[in-house]
């Protein structure tokens, strides 16, 4: 079986990690506020593990992608996510205002992403 410190991540790898991070932390959000302050026990242990994983899986991503690059990824897509779904699963409310910010989110995320190779950043 290969161990967390055997796992060598390539750039694609990185990506497909990246991406999975950004889901564990979102499910992790999201069960925070389905477990009522942390009072149910399912969405606790739910918000924990995915909170565990996120860590453990963003530490191999930065390994690869600049944590600038990977930072502003994994959070501006994940609020966006968890906006979104907040309003889907949980009936939130935003405003025009709000939606605004979200698609400025979306912009600076995608904004980071057109970077130019730059030497020694890992790439």
């Amino acid at each position: 079986m290969i161990g967390y410190r055997d796992f060598h991540m390539t750039r694609l790898r990185a990506a497909v990690t990246l991406g999975l991070t950004v889901a564990c932390e979102v499910t992790a959000t999201l069960c925070v506020k389905a477990s009522d302050g942390l009072t149910e026990v399912l969405p606790s242990a739910g918000a924990v593990t995915g909170f565990i994983l996120t860590t453990l899986l963003l530490a191999k991503v930065v390994e690869v992608i600049p944590t600038s690059i990977a930072y502003t990824i994994w959070t501006g897509s994940g609020a966006v996510a968890v906006s979104v779904l907040g309003v889907a699963l949980f009936g939130d409310h935003l405003t025009h205002l709000a939606w605004v910010g979200i698609g400025l989110v979306v912009l600076g995320v995608a904004t980071m992403n057109l970077h130019p190779e730059q030497p020694g950043s890992g790439q």
